[in-house]
């Protein structure tokens, strides 16, 4: 295993401060008409996202894979400083691997599906997510819904966000199913599917590791 590797995990948007608040923008959650989710009916992708991250830090931990979560615990710190904090530690510290983690929303509630997104163009992100796709495809096979692309010839799609385009190292943004449809939420609050994502992403590190 490389000594010299860190994984910079980001959980998109922000979450519930100390006061039950919810801190992030008015798209990132969802009022579901049935069903009991993060404050009753309604999903919080800022908090689903902290809840797979904290997961997925724990199990690289046990593994002694070092890590740095540069979001915070709640709050939604400006998309720049979570970039230029990984940049930073990336420069100074160890070189490794940006994983930002997300629930998409169509806005109509009827798509569905998991996703995988690199920046545009063939870069070392593009072998990272494919690694990530087989993970996930292997570990949740026929109980998850897989939206792709592969006009390029791989299954990841390809998008100028932020964290993909500013980030110094590889980089993929990770769409886990879209909460503002009911199946998918439901999916979503299922402990074992959260462990299998966790899981299928701890493996996509060491894939990338292992071909260092």
């Amino acid at each position: 295993m490389n000594d010299n590797f860190c994984v910079f995990l980001d959980a998109g948007h922000g979450g519930v401060d100390g006061e039950g608040n919810y801190t992030t923008a008015p798209g990132k959650q969802f009022q579901h008409s049935r069903g009991t989710f993060h404050n009753g009916s309604w999903f919080y992708e800022g908090v689903w996202n902290r809840t797979l991250t904290d997961l997925v830090a724990a199990k690289l931990k046990n593994l002694s894979i070092p890590n740095i979560i540069v979001s915070h615990e709640y709050l939604d710190f400006p998309l720049e400083y979570r970039v230029d904090k990984a940049n930073w530690y990336h420069r100074k510290y160890k070189k490794g691997l940006y994983i930002s983690n997300h629930a998409n929303a169509s806005g109509t509630g009827q798509a569905r599906g998991f996703e995988v997104y690199t920046s545009p163009g063939r870069t070392t992100s593009d072998r990272i997510a494919e690694y990530h796709w087989d993970n996930v495809k292997e570990l949740l096979g026929s109980r998850i819904r897989f939206r792709t692309d592969t006009s390029d010839n791989d299954h990841d799609r390809e998008a100028n966000f932020y964290v993909l385009r500013k980030t110094v190292m590889s980089a993929i943004l990770v769409e886990h199913l879209f909460f503002d449809n009911y199946e998918d939420a439901k999916l979503l609050m299922n402990e074992e599917i959260i462990d299998r994502f966790a899981e299928a992403q701890v493996r996509t590190v060491i894939d990338y590791i292992n071909s260092l």
